[in-house]
């Protein structure tokens, strides 16, 4: 799969997904079967269209071909997938849901990129959706190879559910992640975090500040207690003891969770998701200046990844022996 808004030097991999830089692997070998064109097909005087040959015309139609795959940075992955049913499907709404899935799980490879090279506060640089290409807008691709018959095919259709990002120039990137791919066969804590990294994309994808902070405060409330929801006043202990090296620091970082969502003093209001939510406020009408608020949502970033790696370095343990760790870092830091 393409990804658009991403530059490397390098090939490198993170778990089974490998990246690869604009013109690395010769796709050519892999004999792409080219699919019809709607100019073509009206060339040739073909004015009753099967199903198939709509099927390939729409693929055709996004631009999606080789040379769009040649030019873009690649994702290589493996995946497991019935050639039958795929090479028997006439429609391209199939085709469509099958990139979907494709894309979701090359997906968790790009939330690694992302957690470790992109920041809340810098939409600029964040990178394409997996499957996303110079100019595609809506349109994702894919090229499927299967081995048995030497043969690959190109798929590509309107598989982005909403919005992309276009602002700024993307990523580029030196130097592979460090960091460990969270994975189901690790454990119960790999899943949380696996998905706290999603939740964590989804933040830094947002379309405006105010639902980026909504959706930071959800991630917040995932990674604390992702079985059962609880009242965010017995949460703030729970994120502040992976951040804080002395109680001090344990407490003042307590309060500022407190003051990101529901703080009264004297009979006022001035909790962040309160007044967003329940006030009917943006985030700028609270903090009118944009240097403040990029220093809230790095502060809020720095707390996010403490948890997440630390979850990362911990991910083979169950839920319950995670909640016990927890236990122990507050106990170091002289708080129950």
């Amino acid at each position: 799969m393409p990804v658009t808004r991403l530059l490397i030097h390098q090939p490198f991999s993170i778990d089974r997904f490998h990246f690869f830089p604009p013109g690395e692997l010769d796709l050519r070998a892999l004999r792409p079967v080219p699919n019809k064109t709607l100019e073509n097909e009206i060339a040739r005087g073909n004015n009753q269209l099967d199903e198939q040959t709509l099927r390939e015309i729409c693929s055709s139609a996004t631009g999606f071909d080789v040379e769009v795959l040649e030019s873009n940075v690649l994702i290589v992955f493996l995946y497991q997938m019935n050639w039958h049913d795929f090479l028997s499907v006439h429609d391209h709404n199939d085709d469509i849901e099958l990139i979907k899935l494709l894309s979701s799980k090359a997906e968790k490879a790009l939330d690694i990129i992302r957690f470790n090279f992109c920041r809340l506060d810098l939409s600029d640089t964040l990178p394409g959706l997996a499957g996303s290409f110079l100019g595609s807008e809506e349109y994702l691709g894919a090229m499927l190879y299967t081995p048995e018959h030497h043969e690959s095919y190109l798929i590509a259709g309107a598989a982005v559910e909403c919005s992309i990002v276009i602002k700024g120039l993307g990523l580029e990137i030196d130097s592979p992640p460090t960091t460990q791919m969270p994975t189901p066969e690790l454990g119960e804590v790999s899943l949380i975090a696996s998905h706290g990294l999603s939740l964590l994309t989804d933040a830094m994808t947002a379309s405006n500040e105010t639902t980026k902070f909504i959706r930071l405060m959800t991630l917040l409330e995932f990674l604390a207690s992702p079985d059962e929801y609880q009242i965010w006043k017995k949460l703030k202990g729970q994120i502040a003891c992976h951040s804080a090296n002395t109680k001090a620091e344990y407490l003042n970082i307590s309060k500022r969770l407190k003051y990101f969502s529901s703080l009264v003093e004297n009979g006022i209001q001035r909790g962040l998701r309160t007044l967003i939510v329940h006030h009917g406020k943006f985030l700028a009408d609270i903090h009118p200046s944009q240097d403040d608020r990029k220093a809230l949502f790095l502060e809020i970033q720095d707390y996010v990844s403490c948890v997440l790696q630390d979850m990362i370095n911990n991910s083979t343990l169950t839920w319950q022996e995670y909640i016990s760790r927890r236990e122990f870092l507050k106990e170091k830091l002289g708080v129950s």
